[in-house]
């Protein structure tokens, strides 16, 4: 029988099973062999082999021969930046004599499990787990070679299948598990309480018995079975550290998020400080050096981190958090006079809070001022700008880059890492309405998880009594109603041009289902120098639009972009966004909006009745298939509308040049 990595068949699975009430009952369905991958079966016969005192060099190159696939991702792992050889090692024999028996077996499984393809083919969730896997198996492993390296590989084998489980329960029992996992806090924080609701097992205990039943060693079983809650286990149980360790590297896989829930956190810093001597700032480094392990062996198994959100934009996002907190901290505590940090508990210690992090944040009333620098913000200054700037927090903010809807943006320095940033703070009527920063900081940390070239980055987002703002990339330059208003339309090269960049960075964001909801000329904008144009404000028109709809009952601002279902009153979807850079295409070609008019009524109406006028009215060098895409585009129908922006994306790739 072959010994190729886990793949799904090509023949649909069989239908979900009803849901059973008994648990064990439960982890017969889920782990019925008829809807499970094949499994890697040299893998497991290595597995076996290599856990036999008398197993020898020869009896491992014999099993390894029947599986050529295994044989070359084992010689390219050795060769890898993981091993950090001095010469490269051709012999497969050698290979074995270098790593040993123990390590071969783990990285056999390493290299075979992480490749499963579960019935259905591949989603964003499952693209997730991937990212996740492989990222958290090889921190697992660069953590472990701190404090035991010995024991290293099994540690990446356990980091790479901890939540095997949970891709076999979603698999069995979809609608269930959607309901189960929907709320993201769950998901972050411990999802296992709300997964035995339901299914009466959690997905833990569902990946470690699939694995026991596949003979593997109880020291990779029983660290999986209690990586979500390691505290549960006495400290001199022979699982505790890898079950602790296993925690913590799946929550530095996905330290962007963890960064910006303050209470898990601090449980994430004292646990990485206290049991691997990281600091905040030693994390960051340690993190840094991760990324190009990570993206080496995801190459050598064959997963592609490219089809998932990029792992090292992931580390990035976090890294700058933790790098922001840690000077925040310090510069709290020397303004503040205060004690140093308080003791926080550990992964698995129950709830904490980052208090004895953070320290007090500044910019806050009360703080002390720096002799001789600009003073603290506060509330006058968006309408009375002081001429030497003034400090929020971290940052120094120089100037006022603009005002709108939203409220005001500054135009800041960070000194901790040595660039300019743009901070958006909330209108002062907005701020007011506790909803409003509420849903102002939600939607900023969600668009937050977006990186992408074409996508205007989210640093940091900080609520303060009264206060919300967010520091962003600081982008020099325009926008794209800066150009229109100042220049007129561009020329059709440019307008194919910014059409392609634009398309690409809306299907990053609907890749993590982001919806912009109020894509416009002045939410585009223009990087000076470069032409690059970047996507901005994701998410973040609605919490205005809410907030001043439950005040007085009106629209803000003219929705000359909005699409016909969101002028029915209907929820806005990626189709929504497709309309909306439908519009300002035709404004890039026109100089005017599809369906201008003299008030909002007359915009609303038209938007939901009337067709543009053609764009060969305006122009006649707009070419022929530029001018097909925009029409489709601006289709009342949403399912006329492209199926996707990453489907406009690949159209417009594959278009000629103007």
């Amino acid at each position: 029988m072959s010994g190729r990595p886990l793949a799904a068949s090509s023949r649909p699975g069989p239908p979900p099973p009803p849901l059973p009430a008994d648990r064990d009952a439960v982890l017969d369905a889920v782990l019925d062999p008829s809807r499970l991958p094949t499994p890697p079966v040299v893998a497991l016969q290595l597995v076996q082999a290599a856990s036999r005192p008398d197993c020898s060099t020869r009896e491992i190159v014999s099993l390894l021969s029947r599986d050529p696939a295994l044989c070359g991702k084992l010689l390219k792992a050795v060769n890898s930046c993981l091993y950090g050889l001095a010469k490269p090692v051709a012999s497969l024999e050698r290979a074995v004599m270098i790593l040993g028996l123990n390590t071969l077996r783990s990285l056999a499984l390493g290299l075979s499990l992480p490749a499963m393809r579960p019935a259905g083919g591949p989603d964003r969730e499952l693209r997730d787990y991937y990212l996740q896997s492989v990222g958290g198996g090889i921190i697992a492993r660069e953590l472990a070679g701190r404090t035991n390296p010995a024991g290293a590989d099994d540690d990446l084998v356990a980091g790479l299948l901890r939540d095997l489980g949970a891709v076999l329960l979603r698999q069995a029992y979809p609608a269930e598990w959607r309901a189960a996992t929907a709320d993201p806090d769950v998901r972050l924080f411990d999802p296992c309480p709300a997964e035995e609701a339901v299914f009466g097992v959690s997905h833990p205990e569902v990946g470690a018995e699939l694995l026991r039943r596949w003979n593997l060693p109880a020291d990779i079983v029983e660290p999986i079975r209690h990586h979500h809650t390691p505290d549960r286990l006495p400290p001199d149980h022979p699982h505790a550290e890898r079950a602790e360790l296993v925690c913590l590297a799946g929550y530095l896989a996905q330290v962007d998020e963890v960064a910006a829930r303050p209470d898990l956190l601090a449980r994430v810093l004292a646990t990485a400080e206290d049991r691997f001597g990281l600091d905040r700032d030693g994390l960051v480094r340690f993190l840094g050096g991760v990324v190009p392990k990570v993206k080496e062996f995801a190459r050598v198994i064959d997963r592609d981190i490219g089809e998932c959100p990029d792992f090292a934009a992931v580390l990035a996002a976090g890294s700058e958090e933790l790098a922001h907190l840690a000077v925040e901290s310090s510069l709290s505590r020397m303004a503040a006079g205060g004690p140093e940090p308080q003791q926080t508990p550990r992964l698995g210690g129950g709830a904490a809070t980052l208090a004895g992090f953070a320290g007090r944040p500044l910019g806050l009333s009360g703080e002390r001022p720096r002799p001789g620098g600009p003073p603290p913000f506060r509330p006058e200054f968006v309408e009375d700008w002081p001429a030497g700037g003034c400090r929020l927090d971290a940052f120094e903010l120089r100037g006022v880059l603009g005002r709108g809807a939203m409220g005001v943006v500054f135009r800041a320095y960070e000194p901790s890492l040595d660039r300019e940033v743009a901070v958006k703070m909330l209108a002062p009527e907005l701020a007011a309405w506790p909803q409003a920063r509420q849903r102002f900081a939600r939607e900023a940390r969600v668009a937050a998880a977006i990186r992408h070239e074409h996508v205007v980055a989210i640093h940091a987002v900080r609520e303060q009594p009264g206060w919300s703002y967010l520091a962003m990339e600081y982008v020099p330059g325009g926008t794209l109603q800066d150009l229109l208003d100042d220049d007129g339309p561009p020329a059709a090269a440019e307008v194919a041009r910014i059409a392609r960049q634009l398309a690409a960075g809306l299907a990053a964001a609907h890749a993590r289902d982001i919806v912009h909801r109020d894509l416009k000329p002045a939410n585009v904008l223009i990087e000076a120098g470069t032409g690059k144009v970047k996507l901005s404000d994701f998410g973040l028109a609605r919490v205005a639009g809410e907030a001043q709809l439950s005040r007085d009952g009106s629209l803000i601002g003219t929705p000359l972009y909005m699409s016909p279902e969101q002028v029915c009153g209907k929820q806005a979807t990626p189709r929504s966004d497709l309309f909306g850079l439908g519009g300002v295409l035709y404004a890039l070609c026109t100089g005017r909006p599809p369906f201008p008019g003299e008030h909002v009524a007359a915009v609303l109406r038209a938007v939901a009745e009337d067709e543009p006028k053609p764009l060969a009215v305006f122009r006649q060098d707009i070419p022929e298939w530029l001018d097909k895409v925009i029409t489709r585009l601006l289709r009342k129908n949403p399912a006329q509308r492209f199926a996707s922006a990453e489907e406009l994306s690949h159209v417009l790739a594959g278009m000629p040049e103007v």
